[in-house]
């Protein structure tokens, strides 16, 4: 084994079952089993090396397992598939992760998650994130809660709205002696009782056209948008003709008109399509759909709208939790987002399915050059 420089220690991963089925008489197949991500992974093997993977222990090295078990293995294919496995989420070098921390279930999952980058390097990027969420009502309030939760240690909240008695259906962060008081400071409240040390900044104030962005989403890692008023399409745009120049992710969350079970669309420049894109496709798309608004008009000073789009908090909370999935993955550096880029789902409840339609690139589009 003089061949194999190193002799590292290992361990499989807690996470990881392992099956041995024998083929032939001199080769058997391995399979591994990811129960947090239920992926799977097989190879086919001398049957030795069954034997040497069971006894990795995190505590002896390479070295000390070969002595024991008495037998000689070709250096330069173990060490490739040693590191195979490594590289693939099966092996570890034995974690220093305290097992009561508060992040340390996130931790772990992350090491399933993200191969080819330590779990504590991935758990770092998203420490170090700066998200600013335009909207905070039932959407970008439960992806602010659930970003917090996972340790981004600075948020940005934009919304001019106040907390109303029909916020308590949806709003997860209501309260009942909150009501009238501005929704970014009532969440701002809310996210610091979930992680005092969270950097929390609220902004009141509406999206409008001759908004400066410059000082809200500058130094940002990465920006949400929910705000839907007067449109998500028109807010979205704004945005994202900005950020694409500034090179910012934007991720446009799904929950906007009566779309509450959308999984919104990612915006990343150099990786998917721009706004512009996704704006000329479903103008044409819905080029024969215009919305129209019922007014009773019973009260000469005081109209309302009748009816509009209904839901559930469990429908928002889908939406949310879709795009934190997507959005953690990204910042934690995890290739599991790129699957939906340049794509929209939407979970339809009368079938139980999620419909998914591709957002193709515009011929020519001036924005991001597609």
């Amino acid at each position: 084994m003089d061949a194999f420089t190193l002799n590292p220690v290992l361990k499989i991963k807690d996470s990881v079952d392992v099956y041995v089925s024998m083929t032939e008489t001199d080769v058997c197949t391995i399979q591994f089993y990811h129960i947090n991500t239920r992926q799977k992974l097989s190879i086919q093997i001398d049957p030795a090396f069954s034997e040497l993977l069971s006894v990795f222990d995190g505590i002896h090295s390479l070295s000390t397992h070969l002595e024991r078990l008495d037998f000689e293995l070709d250096a330069d294919e173990l060490k490739s598939t040693l590191q195979y496995l490594i590289d693939n989420g099966v092996l570890e070098h034995p974690s220093h992760i305290d097992q009561n921390s508060r992040y340390s279930r996130q931790i772990n999952f992350l090491s399933d998650w993200i191969f080819g980058v330590p779990a504590e390097v991935a758990h770092k990027r998203i420490l170090d994130t700066h998200c600013v969420i335009f909207g905070i009502g039932a959407i970008g309030s439960s992806i602010a809660i659930s970003l917090a939760r996972a340790g981004v240690s600075k948020l940005t909240l934009v919304d001019d709205k106040k907390l109303e008695q029909h916020s308590s259906e949806r709003h997860p962060y209501f309260s009942k002696s909150e009501l009238g008081q501005p929704k970014v400071h009532a969440l701002k409240r809310y996210l610091l009782r979930i992680n005092s040390e969270i950097d929390v900044i609220g902004i009141q104030e509406k999206l409008l056209p001759l908004t400066d962005l410059s000082g809200l989403v500058d130094d940002a890692s990465l920006v949400v948008n929910t705000a839907d008023e007067p449109y998500i399409g028109h807010t979205s745009a704004k945005l994202g003709r900005y950020l694409w120049r500034k090179n910012i992710p934007l991720y446009v969350a799904g929950g906007f008109d009566a779309h509450l079970m959308s999984t919104g669309d990612f915006y990343i420049p150099g990786e998917s399509n721009c706004v512009d894109c996704s704006t000329n496709f479903f103008t044409v798309a819905l080029a024969d759909w215009k919305p129209s608004y019922k007014i009773h008009e019973s009260s000469i000073k005081k109209t309302h709208v009748i009816g509009g789009s209904g839901g559930l908090y469990s429908m928002s909370l889908f939406s949310a939790s879709y795009g934190c999935v997507q959005l953690l993955n990204y910042i934690a550096g995890g290739n599991a987002y790129k699957s939906r880029l340049s794509k929209r789902g939407e979970f339809m409840t009368g079938k139980g399915e999620i419909e998914w339609i591709e957002i193709p690139a515009r011929d020519v589009c001036d924005v991001c050059g597609k």
